[in-house]
Parts: structure tokens; sequence; C-alpha cells
């Protein structure tokens, strides 16, 4: 807004593309919480992949001069030599590289006899050179950090660059949203919101990013990209940005406790707005945005910002915030239980997070439960919970699972034996019913009420709580299908 920076045209590859699928199919994690090189290297670094990153530079890069940011050293040196071969300058840099040469090869590129450095981990921060036009991610990531200093360098600023274009080959921008987004660094400071990408985001209960939604719809591209913002369309929006930050002031606060000097009470506020009267008898401890306290009667609880009221139980020693949303009690009698923020499930010891893919569920002892307000309860593989993640839903097989259906039939390929928990829904848990030729599925909850779901998010089809109910949710499930498949589905009515 300022001029400081550079503008930019921000493009990146669709989310029902095949970049995107294998991206979604990364599963490992290192030793730092980010994407598993050898994984990535794996799944990324074929011919395929590396002609369209080609493809997509000379798309909306043609003839400029840029960085590429790779997987590994081997990833580098492949895409230095298909783009070479295609008649394009590019030589790769990495840890590997003697500094002499690496200083040789940067003044080449400086200078225009090299248009394209692809790097390792290389070019990340402290590069100084403002006449970048373009910068190509080909390397996934969860790091915030590691995100905004790979596009931050093409945004300087230097006499003749109109814009620097950003080319987005592994989709950070449905991680992270644009650089310039508003984001509350202080809330990830303290770590209430890690700042990582969409897993972590959905472990901390909320978006990490502040600012409304831009740009409106993607212009599509046929080369399988789409055109997330240009760079005259950013300024515009930018300008409008002005007009909505006092809303995002009133965000970018933290929590915190006062006292009423007359009285002793306490309340809460942001900044310096108080947010709650002094009511509370104490306030134990703050996270996750939420207010753990002892009320006027002694009974202890959590609330929000507003005073409303997240958990209440009777009198209690103290309450304090753990890591991955849970709440330690300790009780008057000294003894420690502990609370799941999600779904408020109570454990008389501490449990174990287990993480499957952007899923988590908690272990104690032999058992495995949900994370849901309806919970669900596995007591069948002490071992290892067979969990299959599927991004948008996780779906866990159980042989306790009753034989169900539309159509009478118990053979089914999901309609016996699999539980399915939904993305970002912490109310109940399904029976996965079938699964459909696009990848969404049709699931149902124990009301016998059925979903069709899918990355976009959940819709009712109807309840088959009665013949009527069910002949009337057949026919909806069948007229899906049809749209989805082109072909009549055949499915038995009573």
């Amino acid at each position: 807004r300022k001029g400081r920076l550079s503008v930019f045209d921000y493009v990146a590859i669709r989310a029902d593309g095949e970049d995107q699928r294998l991206i979604d199919s990364l599963v490992k994690r290192g030793a730092d919480g980010d994407y598993q090189i050898g994984e990535m290297n794996r799944v990324l670094n074929r011919a395929t992949g590396i002609g369209r990153l080609y493809d997509s530079v000379e798309r909306f890069a043609r003839g400029r001069k840029g960085i590429v940011y790779a997987i590994s050293i081997d990833h580098a040196r492949n895409i230095s030599a298909y783009y070479t071969r295609k008649g394009v300058a590019a030589v790769a840099i990495d840890s590997r590289t003697p500094a002499a040469e690496r200083r040789r090869l940067v003044e080449d590129f400086r200078a225009g006899r090299i248009r394209v450095l692809v790097n390792v981990d290389v070019f990340s921060e402290g590069f100084d050179c403002p006449d970048v036009e373009f910068v190509q991610l080909a390397r996934p990531t969860l790091s915030l950090a590691k995100y905004l200093q790979q596009v931050g360098r093409g945004l300087r600023r230097t006499a003749g660059k109109e814009a620097c274009v950003l080319i987005d080959n592994v989709g950070l921008y449905r991680v992270f949203g644009l650089p310039t987004v508003s984001r509350d660094w202080e809330a990830m400071f303290r770590g209430v919101l890690p700042g990582k990408g969409r897993t972590a985001a959905q472990d901390a209960g909320k978006a990490c990013l502040l600012s409304r939604p831009l740009f409106g719809k993607p212009v599509r591209e046929e080369c399988g990209m789409e055109v997330i913002v240009s760079h005259e369309r950013l300024l515009e929006d930018l300008e409008s940005l002005e007009d909505i930050r006092p809303a995002q002031e009133a965000v970018r606060y933290g929590l915190k406790a006062w006292q009423d000097g007359t009285n002793g009470r306490w309340g809460l506020k942001r900044g310096k707005a108080r947010t709650t009267e002094a009511v509370y008898v104490s306030v134990f401890d703050i996270g996750y945005d939420l207010a753990a306290v002892r009320f006027g009667d002694n009974t202890c609880g959590v609330v929000r910002d507003t005073g409303e009221v997240v958990w209440r139980q009777g009198r209690c020693r103290s309450l304090s915030f753990q890591r991955e949303h849970l709440l330690k009690v300790t009780a008057t009698d000294g003894r420690d239980s502990y609370v799941d923020l999600y779904s408020l499930h109570a454990y008389d010891r501490k449990p174990e997070v287990k993480k499957f893919g952007d899923f988590a569920l908690l272990k104690v002892g032999g058992v495995y439960y949900s994370r849901t307000r309806e919970v669900y309860v596995n007591e069948q593989h002490a071992g290892g919970l067979p969990a299959t993640d599927r991004r948008f839903y996780l779906s866990i097989f159980d042989y306790k699972v009753p034989p169900f259906g539309l159509d009478g039939e118990t053979s089914m390929p999901y309609g016996f034996g699999h539980v399915c928990l939904l993305l970002g829904d912490y109310d109940r848990h399904y029976r996965l019913y079938r699964k459909l030729d696009d990848g969404s599925i049709i699931v149902a909850d124990a009301e016998e009420r059925y979903y069709h779901v899918s990355e976009s998010g959940k819709s009712y089809i109807g309840r088959c709580a009665s013949e009527e109910e069910c002949r009337a949710c057949r026919m909806e499930l069948d007229r899906r299908e049809r749209q989805l498949t082109g072909r009549k589905v055949r499915i038995k009515l009573p």
C-alpha cells in the first residue's frame, strides 16, 4: 500500500488439477513438521511435472528472469536441465555449489546472461537482486515463514520493473493466502495460532487469514493454472483494505485479563477495549482465545472473550490450557483430569494426540476417541487404528458398525465397517455409505440423515426414518449420481 514493495501477478495451480492431487497425497512429515523431502522428491520430481513447470513459466513469464525454488538438489538439476534443453538459460545452485562459482552465477544472473536460477533453500532470505521478475514455487511447504521468504525475493522494487509474477505450482495460495494477507502475528508468537499451513491452522481451531476473501473468482487458464489476481486489481484491493482496518484491529489484539481495583474481581479485554465486566473471582489461564476462570459462586469454567460460557463444572483448585487444545483440571483434592476443548469430553488421565494427516484423535490406554461432541469410541485396535486420510474425510474401519443402506443390501463397499470423520466438523461422526466417481462421498449420521460430502462442503440429501422418506432419499441420491456419472444408477425400491 505504501509503495515500498513491488506489486505482483499471482497465478496458481487449480484445486482440481493433477498437481494439487499429488501434493494432497503427501502424508509424511520431517522433524521440523514440514513435508518430508524424500516423499516430495519421489512424488514431484518427475519429467511430466517438470514439463508443467516449464509450461507455466513460458505462459506467464516468457522472456523474464526469475528464481525457481526446488525440492532437492536432484530436482533443481533436473529442472535446470529441462529448461536449458528448451532454450532457457538456467543454472542450478545448491549448498554444494562452491562459493566462488555461486558468486559468478549470481553476477551472470544480474547481468542477464542467465535467465533462471533454480535453487534449493539458498535464496530464501538475504538475497538482494531487485530486478527479479518472477518467482516460481516448485516446493510444497507448511511453513509460512518459508513461503513469505520465497515470494519476497521477487518483491523488491527497481526502475523499469512494473510488477513481479508469482507462479505457484504447488498450491501454497490455498494454504497461506496471498503475501498481502493480514495476519495475527501476536497470536502466532504466543503459540495460539501457529505459523504453519492448513494443518496447523485447523488444529488451532481458527483460520490464520484474517482479511476478507480477495478478488472474487479466479480466472481459469487452459494450461491447468488460474490467475488469482493481476497487479492492477491488487492495487485496487489494497486501497479498499483501508476501509476494513478497524475491524481487523479488533481481532489483532490478544485476549487479556484486567482487574477492578474497587472490588478485586477480574474481567477480560482486547487491547484497551474491555470485553467483559469484572465478574470473575480469578482468571487461571488464557489460551486458544479462551479464558479459564473461577466464577462468583466459586465454580470453575472456560469462557469466550464475551463471557459466553463454553464449559463449566463444580469447584476446582486450578485450570490450565495444555498443548493440542486440552484443558488440565486440578480438583480440590489435587487429582488431575483433562478436557478436550473440541468435544468437551473429560478424561481421567492425559490423552495422547494421534495424528492422521489433517485429523487428530485422542488415545487413552488402548482406546481411541474422536474429538467430536458426539464422541466416537474405538477400542478394537490397541496396536494402531486402521484409519485412512482422504483430505476432507477420515475413514476408520470398524467391524462393530452394523450393515445399513438405502436399498436393503448389506454387501455395499462402504456400508459395513467404516466410520467417517469430516474435516472441520466437530459435532458428530458418520457412517460411510458410498464413494462416488468424483471422489465425493455419501455419509449417514446416527439418526439416518444422509449427506453428500466433497471438498467444497456437506449438503443434505434426506432422511430414512420411514418408507416414504427412504424412497425420497433414494431418488435424490440417484439424481446426484446420474449428474456425476452421466449414467443411470439402479436402485432397488420396496
